[in-house]
């Protein structure tokens, strides 16, 4: 699913009258993760870092990351694959200098509670990295820790009296080092016309060309976001498959997809055997569903997967619909959308249109996928342990080739 997440700025908290607005305009919960500004930089942005890791589904879960002032500052500094959106009002640039007007005793205007900010924690952002190349060296430090955890727990042999680790499974899934590409994220800043507090002409000399820049008639404290809704959500998808019926009783083994957000159908014909193969080495969740069409046996496969994964999974599911002889499959959105997949030759050629609405009803959408179809069975084909070195191995390759942007079916089915 898609999550928000806002950062407050320097004398605010996570219980900001911000964080209940945004969320009110948006529809859904807004994660608000507390940080004590008078602490040294890195320890600040290591807590933000930790609070949103264990409020979202780190392997699943698509992230905007919002932020105001110094809150915009952090959420432009923060990286992980995650986050595909991240938005600043009036955010902090060089807080090192900016904030210094800040030095001694301040009130958290929120509580009235004293606090102190001291010349150490002022000079500790000097260490700071460029927040504008996505990847810094910050993210290089956390992949070559999380890369050395994984090699150090994964299984290994002994080839040659040199050791060839595997990555452990379960322990890549939940590291930082994931295995997607990762693309740099939109990144909006809404500039105040009327900031009494920073300087917004440096904000825009610093961040045009690598972020969108946007004039908006305000102070430094914003009153209202209804500026920012359209561009919040666009492009996100809050809902998942839990609030779908299974709309026939052959079909609840559905209900197990519950947390999915989308679903890739597709027809294998007589390539049955070769796609469960190959969906066993992509360690993917799916529905196998039989069924009849023209008083002949039919089989249709449903796969599962996460807003998140959306590229990596069409690739997927283009190499086994080709696999299959076919030149199409269904995507089945959880915002009820139904649409057809067609393949081209050239990957940049594919195109998707629209079928009929269908409302929240698996089965409905079945139909409309796969005309004069009609389901009997289904069986629910969750993850599977490796079972073996070797296809632990094999496993590994696919996943190498799938990262690389390549078709694994096509490189397996020539071996």
């Amino acid at each position: 699913m898609d999550r928000f997440v806002y950062i407050h700025g320097l004398g605010s908290g996570a219980s900001s009258r911000s964080g209940r607005e945004l969320a009110g305009l948006l529809g859904t919960d807004v994660i608000c993760p507390e940080y004590d500004y008078a602490r040294p930089f890195s320890e600040c942005l290591s807590s933000l870092r930790r609070q949103i890791i264990e409020s979202v589904d780190e392997r699943n879960d698509r992230l905007c990351v919002m932020g105001s002032s110094l809150g915009g500052f952090y959420a432009l500094q923060l990286r992980h694959p995650a986050i595909v959106h991240v938005v600043a009002w009036n955010p902090v640039i060089f807080p090192a200098m900016q904030l210094e007007q800040f030095l001694g005793m301040n009130t958290r205007f929120f509580d009235g509670t004293p606090w102190e900010f001291t010349r150490e924690t002022l000079l500790s952002y000097a260490q700071a990295p460029d927040p504008r190349p996505w990847r810094n060296e910050m993210w290089a430090r956390e992949e070559r820790r999380a890369k050395d955890r994984e090699e150090a727990a994964g299984p290994c042999f002994i080839v040659g009296g040199r050791r060839v680790s595997l990555r452990a499974e379960e322990e890549a899934k939940g590291s930082f080092a994931l295995r997607e590409q990762t693309v740099l994220p939109r990144r909006d800043i809404f500039l105040g016309d009327s900031d009494d507090i920073l300087d917004g002409r440096l904000a825009r000399a610093f961040w045009q060309g690598c972020a969108h820049l946007h004039d908006i008639v305000s102070g430094h404290q914003i009153l209202d976001y209804t500026h920012a809704v359209d561009i919040l959500k666009d492009g996100k998808m809050l809902e998942n498959f839990s609030l779908w019926t299974a709309g026939e009783t052959w079909a609840e083994p559905f209900r197990e997809a519950a947390a999915f957000s989308l679903a890739g159908l597709f027809d294998p014909g007589d390539a049955l055997e070769r796609v469960r193969r190959m969906l066993l080495l992509a360690d993917v969740e799916y529905l196998e569903m039989e069924g009849e069409k023209d008083n002949a046996a039919h089989t249709v496969l449903a796969v599962f997967f996460h807003l998140r994964h959306e590229a990596r999974m069409k690739r997927l599911l283009a190499g086994l619909v080709r696999l299959c002889g076919g030149k199409s499959y269904a995507l089945i959105r959880a915002d009820g959308q139904v649409l057809r997949h067609q393949l081209a030759a050239q990957r940049l050629m594919d195109a998707e249109y629209r079928l009929p609405q269908t409302g929240f009803s698996f089965t409905d959408a079945l139909k409309s996928a796969f005309l004069g179809w009609r389901g009997t069975c289904a069986r629910w084909q969750g993850h599977q342990n490796h079972g073996s070195l070797m296809n632990a191995a094999l496993r590994e390759r696919f996943a190498d080739l799938w990262d690389r942007n390549e078709d694994p079916v096509e490189a397996f089915e020539c071996d």
